[in-house]
Parts: C-alpha cells; sequence; structure tokens
C-alpha cells in the first residue's frame, strides 16, 4: 500500500451494527491511553423534543457525554455522544436531546449491560470486571439490575408444587427462605429469615397470578405452616415429607447417645464414644460393612436404651414403604405408641410432634413429594456461596439463586 492510499474509515453503517447507534451519525475516532473513543451526532431525523416529542426543535447549543461501550478484541471502546440542546417551538422546553444509547445516568450503553450479563452465566464478577476493564461493583450493579428485571417477567400462574426450606447463609444462625417449584425445578422465591412473615410477598404474587397451588412440601417448622394457612385462602396439601421427618428423629437419636455416654463409666463412655455414624446409618448400608455392623451390635448388646431408639429409628424409615394410607396410618400410630412407652424425654417430644402433624406426614401418600430438590439446591448454594467468599448484600444473593438452575454456578461467584 502506497502513501496516497487512503485510509479506511469507520463507518456509520459500523457503529450502527457493533453498537446498536441506530439514531447517530459516525463523525471520528480518537485514539487515547489505550482506548478507542468514537464520536457520534443524533441524526437529524431524530432530533425530538424529550418532552413531547415533536420534531419542531431549534439547536441551542451542544454539549459532549461518555459512554462505556463493548470492547473491541482487548481495547476498551467509549462513544462520545455529541448532544445538541434542543428548544421545542411547540411546548417550548429547552433540554439536551435523548442519549437513546444508555439509559439516563448511566456510565455504560444497554449493550454495554447486555455483554455483562451474557458473560455473568459463565464468569465470576471479579473475572468479568478485569476482562473490561471496570470496577466490581458495577458489574454487580449491572447484574443486579437485570436479574430484577428478568423477575419481573416469570410467571406464576401455573404454579402447583413446591417445597419450601431454609438455607444457612451466614454463621450466626442467619437463614435465607428458599421455595422451588417442583414441577419445573425453578427457584421461585427467596428471602432473608425463616419466619412465616417472610413468606408473605411470595404468597401474594402467587396469589394475584391465580395460581392453582396443590400440596406443599416442608418441614415440620410451624413458621412455615402458619405461613400457608395464613396468606394462602385456599385448601392446600402440607406434605411434611420422610428427608426432614427422619433427620428429626437421627437428631433424636444423637440426642440420646449423648445423654447415655455421659452417664456411662470410663469403660462404657469409650464403648459410646465414636458410635454416632454407626447410630444413624441405614440398616442395610451397615450390612455391607461387617466390621462397623459386628461394633453397633456390641454397642447395642450392651445399652438396651439405644438399642430401643435405634429399632424405632429403623423402624420410622418403613413408614413410606405402606401399601396405603390406612395402613401408613396405622403404623404410625403404633410407632407413636411405642415411642411414648420408651418413657425417654427426647423421645416423647418426637413422637409428640408427629402425633400433631400426623396429617402433614400421611399427606404424602397423596402428594408423593418431597423438599429434595431443594436439598439438591442447598449443596449448588453453598458451592456457589463459598466461591463469591460469602455475600455482602443478601438481596443480591437471593436474585442469584433465584436463576441459579440457568447458571454455571460453580463459576459465577464474585
Amino acid at each position: 500500500m502506497n502513501d496516497k492510499t487512503p485510509k479506511p474509515k469507520m463507518s456509520t453503517s459500523f457503529v450502527y451494527h457493533a453498537f446498536g447507534a441506530t439514531t447517530y451519525n459516525y463523525r471520528t475516532t480518537k485514539y487515547e491511553d489505550g482506548a478507542i473513543f468514537i464520536y457520534l451526532e443524533k441524526k437529524p431525523r431524530h432530533r425530538r423534543c424529550t418532552t413531547c416529542r415533536s420534531r419542531n426543535v431549534s439547536l441551542e447549543g451542544m454539549g459532549t457525554t461518555t459512554v462505556k461501550t463493548v470492547p473491541i478484541g482487548k481495547k476498551p471502546v467509549f462513544l462520545v455522544l455529541l448532544l445538541h440542546v434542543l428548544r421545542c417551538k411547540d411546548c417550548g422546553v429547552l433540554a439536551r436531546e435523548s442519549r437513546d444509547l444508555a439509559d439516563p445516568l448511566k456510565s455504560y450503553t444497554r449493550r454495554f449491560a447486555t455483554l455483562v450479563l451474557d458473560l455473568s452465566k459463565e464468569m465470576t464478577i471479579t473475572a468479568i470486571a478485569r476482562y473490561l476493564g471496570v470496577g466490581w461493583d458495577l458489574v454487580k450493579s449491572i447484574i443486579k439490575e437485570g436479574l430484577e428485571q428478568k423477575l419481573k417477567g416469570r410467571s406464576f400462574r401455573r404454579v402447583r408444587y413446591i417445597a419450601i426450606d431454609e438455607i444457612a447463609i451466614r454463621k450466626g444462625h442467619e437463614y435465607m427462605t428458599v421455595v422451588v417449584d417442583l414441577e419445573t425445578g425453578q427457584v421461585l422465591f427467596t428471602a432473608e429469615g425463616k419466619d412465616h412473615e417472610c413468606l408473605k410477598p411470595f404468597f401474594q404474587r402467587l396469589r394475584r397470578a391465580g395460581a392453582k397451588l396443590e400440596a406443599v412440601a416442608m418441614d415440620m417448622s410451624s413458621a412455615y405452616l402458619k405461613a400457608v394457612r395464613t396468606y394462602w385462602p385456599h385448601e392446600v396439601a402440607l406434605v411434611h415429607d420422610h428427608y426432614h421427618v427422619v433427620s428429626n428423629m437421627n437428631e433424636v437419636v444423637d440426642s440420646v447417645r449423648r445423654d447415655e455416654q455421659n452417664q456411662q463409666n470410663e469403660e462404657g463412655k469409650k464403648l459410646i464414644k465414636g458410635s454416632r455414624y454407626l447410630l444413624l446409618r441405614g440398616k442395610e448400608k451397615l450390612a455391607e460393612m461387617p466390621e462397623k455392623q459386628s461394633r453397633l451390635d456390641e454397642l447395642l448388646e450392651v445399652n438396651q436404651t439405644l438399642h430401643k431408639v435405634y429399632l424405632l429409628k429403623e423402624d420410622l424409615r418403613q413408614f413410606w414403604s405402606q401399601q396405603s394410607k390406612e395402613d401408613a396410618e396405622d403404623f404410625i400410630k403404633q410407632w407413636i405408641a411405642e415411642a411414648m412407652a420408651l418413657k425417654n424425654e427426647h423421645v416423647t417430644r418426637f413422637a409428640r410432634t408427629i402425633k400433631k402433624r400426623i396429617e402433614g406426614i400421611l399427606a404424602w401418600y397423596e402428594h408423593k413429594i418431597t423438599t429434595g430438590p431443594l436439598e439438591g439446591f442447598n449443596n449448588k448454594i453453598k458451592v456457589f456461596k463459598r466461591a463469591a467468599y460469602g455475600y455482602r448484600d443478601p438481596k443480591f444473593f437471593g436474585l442469584r439463586i433465584l436463576f441459579l438452575h440457568e447458571t454455571g454456578f460453580k463459576l459465577n461467584g464474585s
């Protein structure tokens, strides 16, 4: 190429296709400090009064505003918008013409925001900020606003079966309540806390959407029961699934084990010490581990209290394999009677809870739903939280969880 060959120029067509500048003409390009600055001016036919949208305007001066847009390769790109001050001859308003490419008060274009949201599906906030040469807080705010907008378009009308559970978000007993659609696997709602009032907005939205809720899977806590009964006006089945019931029974077994260990002499304590997981493990799993089964047999032979509680725990697991709801009802009533007869404070307290929640436990035979999908999400959330080194903004954390099933969660942290 000789010296007289004209240098190629960026065109209005290019900035239209590359940056979505549909209402601007290209003027010039400058290169400063490793960045590209593209100067654009509003096309005359797109000059309108920002108040009444009239084209009957006069030019009263010009100013510039600079917004960041998508990069070209690794080069940051800024659009310098040459914006006229317009006087409307119809309504008399004097104001600078609209930017179009960027929302008011934003330092970046809508196309840049879209790029950030696309990258957030596969990259951490830190990686996005480093790649685009912007601050961590800016990336976070773009993602947060994008998720809030996306959430507004989510429909609850077809929701029929849900699961409600809490997850620990910080040390010190700080929890978040999570609701999942059991048919789609979609997280529907998150809120700080685990009392009944935190679910009020969810049931209000569900009611406005005209959803026909049929059943809710949950643990046996009174808070979530109260939430459904207080905020949902229609008949709905409340199902206490086997995961939570068995988990609560395991806690009873462990409490009895600790009491028994404290009451023993040195030899007895030595025998019970380290037996926690032997007592909590399912009988069928121990059958594959002869040495562990032998040690458990020895323990149960010398401690009748632990033996009886262990058998109650194993019997309770059979509740969900009965032939019918009627058989299950007979089974659980007999189990309650046997548990009460043991006269152990931990077992008695749990047996009373089972008796009080028997309707919800039996409801599983009509609606075989569980909080199992939520337990799977809990594991993802833990990985997600570790990758982010925790979250200082619980609302943002909740928004990320709402769309966790759509993202590469292992990479989607801070």
